[in-house]
């Protein structure tokens, strides 16, 4: 049986630096916002960018998508999720960040398989198994678009960033504590190779 992979720090450091970036290109390092508030400003700033949404009035699910081609996305939601999100809801925006992740790593450069996380109750509430490593990428890049340089800041509390940021606490969490390693650090250093970046 193969051996599932694994997050690397180095690879966590550099997601995070990504993350950082797509988010100061519409949000100061103090601001926080909801995914739905990101995804509008990148449709409304570039028309290559567009949502299809649709009802599902058997039963609701926490599920959208994003298919990118060249430099056309489009994003597949339940119009409920968007509501849900829209008002705060943590997991919903969760969500939506997490298939931003997708596009600003690039995900759908490498494959055209698709690949879901699954969302489940336990007893601390709803939680996520990510499958693949690229799902795994994804709900960091999330915490990290959704915090961003909060993560590093000692003062804030896991619920009470994820609650700020509409974001899961459980990978907040995770998140906090990756950013504290000093070989995290120590990676953010580094100085990188120059390359075409996305521009979300």
């Amino acid at each position: 049986m193969k051996r599932k992979e694994h997050l690397t720090i180095s690879r966590a450091a550099e997601i995070y630096a990504e993350m950082v970036s797509c988010r100061r290109q519409l949000y100061g390092d103090q601001e926080f916002f909801k995914a739905t508030e990101f995804w509008e400003e990148l449709f409304r700033v570039d028309d290559l960018w567009t949502k299809r949404t649709y009802r599902n009035p058997k039963e609701y699910k926490l599920k959208a998508s994003v298919v990118a081609f060249e430099l056309r996305v489009m994003m597949t939601v339940d119009e409920l999720l968007w509501e849900k999100a829209v008002r705060g809801g943590w997991m919903e925006n969760f969500v939506l960040a997490h298939e931003l992740g997708h596009i600003a790593l690039r995900h759908h450069e490498k494959d055209a398989i698709t690949k879901h996380f699954q969302v489940f109750r336990g007893s601390s509430g709803l939680a996520n198994i990510p499958p693949t490593l690229e799902e795994e990428e994804a709900n960091y890049a999330a915490v990290f678009l959704q915090c961003g340089v909060a993560l590093e800041d000692p003062r804030w509390g896991p619920v009470e960033l994820a609650r700020r940021a509409f974001s899961d606490p459980l990978y907040v969490k995770k998140a906090q504590a990756a950013v504290k390693l000093e070989a995290f650090q120590n990676h953010l250093k580094r100085p990188k190779p120059k390359y075409m970046r996305v521009v979300l």
